[in-house]
C-alpha cells in the first residue's frame, strides 16, 4: 500500500478527550489515568489517539467555543503533581459525585482555589527547579500575554464581552493596555503559570504516547466564539463594526434536518485582509496545535471554499449567503509551513464540487462515518464507498454511541445494516457493535477511529454531545478499571485480522 499522508500506513485509534479520564478530581487530568490510559493504548496496537480541542471550556462548556484558541484547558491540570512539586499541601478530600459525569460545577468552585494557590506559590518560589522551564515557555509563546490579559479581564468582569469594555480597551490603545496589565497585573501572572502548568503535563503525556508510537490526532474549529482573545487581540482580521460587534455570522443554510438552518454565532474571517499577511494568524494557530499534538483535524473543511454567511442581527440563517473561502490560497500557505500537510478535512455535510476539488486536488485525507451510511440512497459512507483516503468512524464525538445508535434504529435500517455489513440475524447489541467496528477497521480507509464508548458498548447515556441541546454535553468519563487487558487483547486481534 502507498502512503497516504499524514498516515503512513493502514492504522487505526481511538476516540477519548482527557475530560473523560477517571480520577479523584470532578473532571479528568493529565495525571496518572492519562498515562495508564496511554500505556493501555499501547497494548492494542494502536498508533492515533484522538483528542476533542484542549482549549479553554466556552460556553456551556463546551471545547468548540473557547475564549481562545491558543490557551489550554487548565481544569485539566492535574493537582496531585502539583503537591509532589511542593506547590500545595495537598488536595483534602475532592467533592464525589456521579463518576461516570465531569461535575463542571464542583470543578470551578473547589478546584479554582487550588490553583490559585499552586500558581501564587510557585511566582513566590524563584527557586522552583520548574522556573527555567518556565521562562522558556513564557518567551517561547508569543500569544501568551494578549489571552492571559484578556482572560485576567474576563475573571474580574464575567459577565461584559469585550466590545463592551472602556473604549480604549477595546480599541487597544497601547497607554490603555499598558494601564490594564498593569491593574491585572497579579492575575495576568496567575494565569502565565497555569498557562504553564497545563503545558508541561501535557507535553508529558504527549511525550508518552509518542515514545510508545502512537500520535495524537488534534481538532481546530474552523470558526472562533466572538467573545474571544483571538477576536480582541486580531480585530481587523473578522469582520466587525467599529465598535467591535458583528456584522456577519457563521452557519450553515436550511437542509432536510433544519428548516431555518443553523446559526452558530461566530464572527468571520476577513479572508482579504488575512491572505494580504500570508494567513500568519491561522498558520500560528494550527502550529500551536501542531505543538500539542502531531496531525490536525479542520473542523468544517467546507468553510475554506465557501462558507454561509448570515447578517449578524438575523435569527435564523435563512437570509445568508454563500460566499467564496480562501481555497487554495490557504492551504498553499498551510503546506509552505507546514510541508507535510499534517491534516484531516473535516469534509461533512453540504458539500459542493468545489470543496471536494479542494481537498482532492492537494491529497487531503477526508472523513467517513459508518452511523450515516445506512439511510436514504448509497453514499461515500456506506461501507462500500469509504475510500483509501480517508479516516473513517463509527462515529464522532456529535454521534450517539454505536449501541445507542444501533438500539435506537428502526427495523428497515436494521435489515439494511445486516445486509450490507454481513451481520448474522438476531445479534445481540455487543455482538451486533463489535461487527460493526469490524467493518470500520475492515475498510480501505487508511485510518479507522473508534470512540472508547463504542468499544465498551456503553449507551446513548454516555454520547458525548447531543448537537442543538444546551445541557447535560461534555460530562461523560470512563469508569475506573474500564480498559481491561481482555479489551485490549480483542481489539489488538481484530485489528491484526483487519491488516491494520
Amino acid at each position: 500500500m502507498t502512503e497516504t499522508a499524514p498516515f503512513p500506513s493502514r492504522c487505526y485509534g481511538v476516540l477519548m478527550h482527557p475530560t473523560s479520564f477517571p480520577g479523584p478530581e470532578p473532571i479528568g487530568t493529565l495525571g496518572a489515568e492519562a498515562h495508564e490510559f496511554v500505556d493501555w493504548l499501547a497494548t492494542t496496537g494502536a498508533s492515533i489517539w484522538q483528542i476533542l480541542p484542549l482549549t479553554y471550556l466556552g460556553s456551556e462548556d463546551s471545547p468548540y467555543f473557547s475564549p481562545s484558541s491558543f490557551a489550554g484547558n487548565t481544569w485539566l491540570i492535574d493537582l496531585r503533581e502539583l503537591v509532589a512539586a511542593g506547590l500545595i499541601a495537598g488536595i483534602g478530600t475532592p467533592p464525589r459525585g456521579d463518576e461516570t459525569q465531569v461535575d463542571f460545577e464542583a470543578m470551578r468552585t473547589w478546584k479554582a482555589p487550588l490553583l490559585d494557590a499552586a500558581a501564587g506559590a510557585f511566582l513566590d518560589d524563584d527557586g522552583h527547579p520548574w522556573w527555567p522551564d518556565y521562562e522558556r515557555f513564557v518567551a517561547e509563546s508569543p500569544w501568551l500575554a494578549d489571552v492571559c490579559h484578556f482572560i485576567a479581564r474576563k475573571h474580574a468582569d464575567p459577565v461584559s464581552p469585550w466590545w463592551d469594555w472602556d473604549p480604549a480597551i477595546r480599541r487597544r490603545e497601547p497607554a490603555a493596555l499598558a494601564a490594564s496589565a498593569i491593574e491585572h497585573a497579579a492575575a495576568i501572572e496567575r494565569e502565565q503559570v497555569l498557562q504553564f502548568f497545563f503545558d508541561r503535563q501535557w507535553q508529558a503525556v504527549r511525550a508518552r504516547a509518542n515514545a510508545a508510537g502512537i500520535v495524537v490526532l488534534g481538532d481546530t474549529p474552523i470558526y472562533v466564539a466572538p467573545d474571544s482573545a483571538d477576536v480582541w487581540a486580531h480585530q481587523s482580521q473578522f469582520q466587525l463594526d467599529d465598535d467591535g460587534r458583528l456584522t456577519a455570522q457563521a452557519g450553515v443554510p436550511p437542509d432536510y434536518f433544519s428548516e431555518t438552518g443553523q446559526l452558530w454565532g461566530n464572527p468571520i474571517y476577513r479572508w482579504d485582509v488575512m491572505a494580504d499577511d500570508g494567513f500568519s494568524w491561522w498558520i500560528d494557530r494550527l502550529g500551536r496545535t501542531l505543538d500539542q499534538t502531531g496531525i490536525v483535524r479542520i473542523d468544517h473543511f467546507r468553510a475554506l471554499s465557501a462558507y454561509w454567511s448570515v447578517p449578524a442581527d438575523d435569527e435564523t440563517a435563512i437570509d445568508g449567503t454563500w460566499m467564496t473561502g480562501p481555497g487554495q490560497a490557504f492551504v498553499d500557505a498551510v503546506g509552505q509551513a507546514f510541508p507535510s500537510l499534517p491534516i484531516v478535512a473535516e469534509d461533512l455535510g453540504d458539500l459542493d464540487d468545489d470543496v471536494l476539488a479542494l481537498r482532492d486536488r492537494n491529497d487531503l485525507v477526508g472523513m467517513r462515518v459508518l452511523q450515516f451510511g445506512f439511510d436514504g440512497p448509497p453514499n461515500d459512507h456506506h461501507p462500500s464507498r469509504i475510500v483509501e483516503r480517508s479516516v473513517v468512524y463509527t462515529g464522532t464525538h456529535d454521534n450517539d454511541t454505536l449501541a445507542g445508535w444501533w438500539t435506537s434504529s428502526p427495523r428497515r435500517r436494521k435489515e439494511r445494516v445486516r445486509r450490507d455489513t454481513g451481520m448474522p440475524p438476531r445479534v445481540r447489541t455487543r455482538k451486533a457493535v463489535w461487527s460493526l467496528i469490524e467493518t470500520v477497521l475492515a475498510s480501505p480507509a487508511v485510518a479507522a477511529v473508534v470512540p472508547v464508548q463504542d468499544l465498551l458498548v456503553l449507551g446513548s447515556e454516555s454520547r458525548m454531545n447531543l448537537p442543538g441541546t444546551a445541557t447535560g454535553n461534555w460530562q461523560w468519563r470512563l469508569r475506573p478499571g474500564a480498559l481491561t487487558e481482555r479489551l485490549a487483547s480483542d481489539l489488538r486481534s481484530l485489528a491484526e485480522s483487519t491488516n491494520r
